[in-house]
């Protein structure tokens, strides 16, 4: 395993991550934590050394099927562990933590993994985040079910992706354990602490809507909650029923919407009544609902396949925006075309993105770029036209069917269209997923793009 050429250092080979265990615990001040990595894998093959990603925390203890072992951090990311025997089949590897987790505002602070301001810890992994967290295996192609369990002040409340399963409650600290059935890749790992209310809803079919709102604004935020609701119901339509056990929404003062697996990050003042109307949010809210079929159910092979979520999760923003605001998805297809054309692959094809293009602190970032986003949703739009929108409506369901709760590749969706389709779409669809130029719109010979 590894991530390819846009980060080759995340990921690792000779074993397969079958279950996480991640525990976190906080001080009181929230300004520094210990954490503890248990994670059951399935080794590959004979393993007298492998590795973890860990970034920043300092280790304290780790240990192969519980036995205490060697170990070494690289300067690059990596933990090296030597167990005192090789290990074959199935093994747990345990790593003990310990960091500072400085204010996030104030400075210091990476822009991703923990991040702290005002009593309020939130996680923004995507797309390397996690290990500068805990050990992991920090790629999603190895994603698992995980026991997400949070200690914190007891004054404060907590929160993670997946179902809680018990409160240990004290007077200085509780312990919360949540757990996450479905696979979970480390860049959806969302831990939350704060001085915020959990409410619970339902939605279509029983499914459990869970949103985790500050208290003090929670008569503000509240009505705005529905647009959760509408987003799966406005997907379920077109892709079939929700592949998660809940949805909802962490709303915290930082925010920076992010689709935490059923768990979207928000930003508390975008859901207020007048952030949402002046913000457009409830197609921000469509857009991070979307990933929970793209991106968090069907998980990139590769870190190039990142236009298979965020091309999506567009694509199904600007139809969602064409029946709530009038705003016709083919103009704002030829738009894109037209006045941003070949200026999307300014870091690289669709399919491709050049991680030499990414410098300075972009390239934390990469492969986040408008070809994943807009190129990526234009790619999609010119397979509809191409073969129609009942067939491409086929394959959008043939291919969050085929893939739930699995990962997949660029080629693997080129494959599903043209089974779908009954014809070889790979000259097409690679034709503008790995082009150095956008190639003509079917349907619309009148469309220039702007060429670099």
């Amino acid at each position: 395993m590894s991530g390819g050429q846009v980060w080759p250092q995340l990921g690792n080979s000779g074993y397969e991550v079958v279950d996480q265990q991640l525990a976190v615990r906080f001080n009181q001040r929230l300004t520094a934590y210990t954490a503890t990595t248990t994670l059951t894998a399935r080794a590959t093959s004979t393993l007298s050394r492998f590795d973890l990603d860990l970034l920043g925390p300092k280790v304290t203890d780790v240990r192969v099927n519980g036995v205490r072992t060697a170990w070494k951090t690289t300067v690059d990311g990596e933990l090296v562990i030597t167990p005192a025997r090789p290990v074959r089949n199935r093994f747990v590897v345990r790593v003990d933590v310990l960091n500072d987790l400085p204010d996030a505002v104030e400075g210091g602070r990476p822009p991703f993994g923990l991040l702290r301001h005002d009593g309020w810890v939130q996680t923004i992994n995507q797309p390397a985040g996690a290990r500068r967290i805990l050990a992991v295996s920090d790629h999603p192609a190895q994603k698992a079910p995980a026991t997400i369990s949070i200690t914190a002040p007891t004054a404060l409340n907590s929160i993670a992706n997946g179902k809680l399963l018990r409160t240990l409650k004290g007077t200085t600290y509780t312990t919360r354990v949540f757990r996450e059935q479905r696979k979970l890749a480390t860049e959806l790992l969302q831990i939350g602490v704060g001085p915020f209310t959990v409410l619970h809803r339902k939605g279509p079919h029983a499914l459990d809507l869970r949103y985790a709102v500050p208290t003090a604004q929670l008569a503000d935020i509240e009505p705005q909650l529905k647009s959760f609701d509408t987003s799966v119901r406005f997907l379920e339509r077109r892709l079939g029923r929700f592949p998660g056990t809940e949805a909802g929404s962490f709303v915290t003062p930082l925010g920076g919407e992010l689709e935490t697996q059923g768990l979207t990050l928000m930003t508390a003042s975008a859901m207020t009544k007048d952030g949402f109307e002046q913000n457009g949010t409830d197609a921000v809210v469509l857009h991070e609902v979307a990933h929970e079929w793209f991106g968090n159910s069907v998980s990139p092979k590769r870190w190039s396949d990142l236009w298979l979520n965020e091309g999506h999760a567009s694509f199904y923003e600007d139809v969602y925006a064409e029946g709530r605001y009038g705003a016709e998805q083919e103009a704002v297809m030829r738009d894109a075309y037209e006045k941003l054309g070949d200026k999307l692959l300014a870091n690289g094809p669709i399919a491709a993105p050049d991680p030499k293009t990414f410098t300075g602190d972009r390239a934390d970032y990469r492969p986040y770029t408008d070809a994943a986003y807009a190129g990526g949703a234009l790619t999609l739009y010119a397979l509809q036209q191409k073969v129609g929108a009942s067939t491409f409506n086929a394959i959008e369901r043939a291919w969050v069917h085929r893939y739930d709760n699995s990962v997949a590749s660029t080629a693997d969706f080129i494959r599903t269209a043209s089974d779908v389709a009954g014809t070889d779409l790979g000259p097409f669809l690679r034709s503008w997923l790995y082009a150095e130029h956008l190639p003509p719109m079917p349907g619309h010979p009148d469309w220039k793009p702007l060429t670099s």
